[in-house]
């Protein structure tokens, strides 16, 4: 049986503030995690063990954290081919890019 949690913490040691909702098996192994930022509600990131892609985790998580919060994915030009397919396939609202000085929103500014 898989259980989803939540807390709150970085990315890794990177001193950034998350809502963070992780499914792990019996044995407490990771099996998936969903970072969303505590200031704009941006998905972050999402992780799904590759033994276990394609069963649904990224999918529990996201619904997890939307019955919880207001959960946003990153602007297009943020996203990786993974992360936009995911979006297209959740659906929700997309963040507002600005403000933003990432050298990508920068470019599509000019």
């Amino acid at each position: 049986m898989l259980t989803i949690t939540s807390r709150t913490g970085d990315y890794y040691g990177d001193a950034s503030s998350n809502h963070i909702w992780e499914t792990r098996n019996n044995d407490g192994a990771l099996i998936a995690e969903l970072y969303v930022s505590t200031d704009r509600h941006e998905i972050m990131n999402i992780w799904v063990n590759p033994d276990h892609r394609g069963e649904g985790h990224a999918r529990a998580l996201y619904e997890a954290a939307t019955a919880q919060t207001e959960v946003f994915h990153a602007p297009t030009a943020h996203r990786t081919p993974e992360g936009n397919a995911f979006a297209e396939a959740v659906g929700g609202e997309t963040v507002d890019p600005y403000p933003c000085d990432c050298y990508t929103c920068d470019s599509l500014e000019d």
